[in-house]
């Protein structure tokens, strides 16, 4: 799918796309529904029309057949009459005003105006006793032919205004039609354009997730590329430490012990020969014991062999000791009564946060004592270290639980246990932070081995 499809300016595209011809449409749509409109209601005049037409025809049939039956001086007949008259100038008013801009009608209504004046004017006197005998009489029409004759003028007239109105209904008809069709394409390309912007934005949706999964798919891959590297460096990390150690142990510890034997036989033959030990030989050998003392101390906290030799349980409780003699900080050491040993990873893994996390306390947190809590359940042992301190700064937390602490510090020990499948959790309140870590206790070790359920409570 092309890159312009997950871009955001396709989104925006997309939508004043959607606006234009949205607003298109609404235009050409009122428009043409204006338009409808103004087509119906010629319709509808064209309707009054030809109904007042129909009407002012049964007006004047029913006069002429008064003028006709009516010569007895009847009353009655003559009210009708007289109502009917009214009505049929009433009708013909009406019909001028409906068609005031039609000259066409307007000519056929000035000539029907006198027409039918004189119609009513003649029906009058043969309703009140005119001579309207039919025949031609003294060489002239008599009023009854004349009668005929105006009638068929009349209708004559009304039918050609009758079959005008009839061919503007027509075409007023075929508007409103052409206008609704338009209405309906208008409609129809209004959802074809709705149709196409709908699957267009559904593929801009689905390039979006695709984006999203690769995205996530990358980032999980570089979770992972910095989880593996960062246990590669904390495993040289320890590959050194355990080196320097071992180095400072057996190279420049036996070059100290060498010296404090020379020293020592320099002391012995001062003593045989009865001479005084000279202060600076003294001092020397009190110096070589301290150097000696100092550079195993270091060597052991590089890599202490007891975690080697007997386990993490001897190796917490070694160093423990030593921390609080070193800092003048009380450790309140909690251990579980260990049955087997743990796999080297997670003893390992679980001593470099005792050790960090102890290490940080001198350093920052001005503490006065600390507690450590080793457990066991589940298949699972914890290790809970607590303090008394001022606490860590709400920004350096914050940084940390965001995923965007650096270093080997707090983030080196969250990626060494996740690496070991385990989790690592910091706390903090104003008694002080709480350090927590948790690891599978049958975590398979790099030589193969498993650890077992290895811890029972003490009696």
């Amino acid at each position: 799918m092309p890159t312009f499809l997950s871009s955001p300016a396709a989104r925006y595209t997309s939508l004043l796309i959607g606006l234009i011809m949205l607003g298109v449409t609404a235009s050409v749509g009122y428009i043409t529904l204006e338009r409808m409109s103004g087509s119906r209601d010629w319709v509808y005049h064209t309707y009054l029309v030809r109904g007042n037409l129909k009407d002012l025809r049964a007006d004047l049939f029913e006069i002429d057949s008064l003028a006709a039956t009516g010569r007895l001086n009847d009353e009655s007949a003559d009210a009708r009459f007289q109502r009917k008259s009214r009505d049929a100038s009433r009708l013909l008013e009406e019909t001028e005003a409906l068609v005031a801009d039609n000259p066409s009608q307007i000519a056929q209504i000035a000539r029907l105006r006198p027409l039918l004046q004189q119609q009513i004017s003649d029906s009058l006197k043969c309703l009140h006793g005119g001579d309207c005998a039919t025949g031609v009489a003294q060489g002239h029409a008599s009023p009854a032919w004349q009668l005929a004759q105006r009638r068929d003028q009349i209708a004559g007239q009304i039918r050609a205004m009758e079959d005008e109105e009839s061919t503007l209904l027509e075409g007023r008809l075929s508007m409103w039609h052409v206008l609704l069709r338009r209405l309906l394409w208008i409609f129809a390309a209004a959802l074809a354009v709705a149709l196409l912007l709908l699957i267009y934005n559904f593929r801009l949706i689905l390039a979006e997730l695709e984006e999203r999964r690769r995205s996530e798919a990358r980032e999980r891959e570089n979770a992972e590329s910095y989880r593996a590297l960062s246990a590669r460096i904390l495993e040289l990390q320890d590959i050194e430490r355990r080196k320097l150690a071992r180095e400072l142990h057996d190279s420049i510890g036996q070059f100290l012990a060498g010296m404090k034997i020379n020293l020592s036989q320099l002391q012995r033959r001062d003593q045989e020969t009865g001479a005084q030990n000279s202060p600076l030989l003294v001092e020397a050998v009190e110096l070589a014991d301290r150097a000696i003392v100092e550079i195993r101390t270091i060597s052991h906290l590089l890599h202490p062999p007891l975690l080697d030799e007997l386990g993490f349980y001897s190796a917490t409780r070694w160093y423990a000791e030593g921390f609080a003699k070193r800092s003048g900080i009380h450790v309140d050491l909690q251990l579980e009564t260990i049955a087997e040993r743990l796999p080297r990873e997670t003893e390992l893994a679980l001593f470099r946060v005792l050790q960090e996390t102890l290490t940080n306390v001198y350093r920052h947190a001005k503490a006065s004592s600390i507690r450590v809590r080793v457990a066991g359940a589940d298949d699972r042992v914890a290790m809970t270290i607590t303090d008394n301190g001022q606490g860590m700064p709400r920004e350096v937390l914050m940084r940390y639980r965001s995923g965007h602490a650096g270093g080997i510090g707090l983030a080196g020990m969250r990626e060494r246990l996740a690496e070991l499948g385990g989790t690592f959790e910091v706390d903090c309140d104003s008694a002080g932070t709480t350090v927590r870590a948790e690891l599978p206790a049958n975590h398979t070790d790099t030589d193969g081995s498993e650890g077992k359920d290895i811890y029972a409570k003490q009696g």
